[in-house]
């Protein structure tokens, strides 16, 4: 005796063949085209590891009211305090009361 699942997937198993074969074509296409764009040659060498940076104190911004070391400081500080708010609001949001029902499904 067949089930509903069976008889719903053989009705639908063509379908989600022919999208599996589209996929697939799709996904090898790409991946060839991964593969060309890896395959350059050395000489063309380039990249992250090539770039040239200023060093950062002699950068200035905001009109020259602070230099590029003091600017990546002020914002890896924000970045901090960030995280801090973040936690903080994540620890008093654990630990407020909850409805009983809603304690009993965690």
């Amino acid at each position: 005796m067949r089930t509903w699942l069976q008889n719903a997937w053989s009705n639908c198993s063509s379908v989600i063949l022919q999208r599996s074969v589209k996929f697939a074509a799709g996904g090898m296409i790409s991946l060839l085209a991964a593969i060309a764009a890896v395959a350059q040659p050395a000489s063309e060498a380039g990249g992250e590891a090539n770039l040239k940076l200023p060093e950062l104190s002699s950068v200035r911004f905001f009109g020259g009211a602070i230099d590029g070391h003091k600017l990546l400081l002020w914002g890896i500080l924000i970045c901090i305090l960030g995280l801090i708010f973040g936690l903080t609001i994540y620890s008093r949001l654990k630990n407020m009361p909850v409805q009983p029902l809603d304690a009993r499904s965690c």
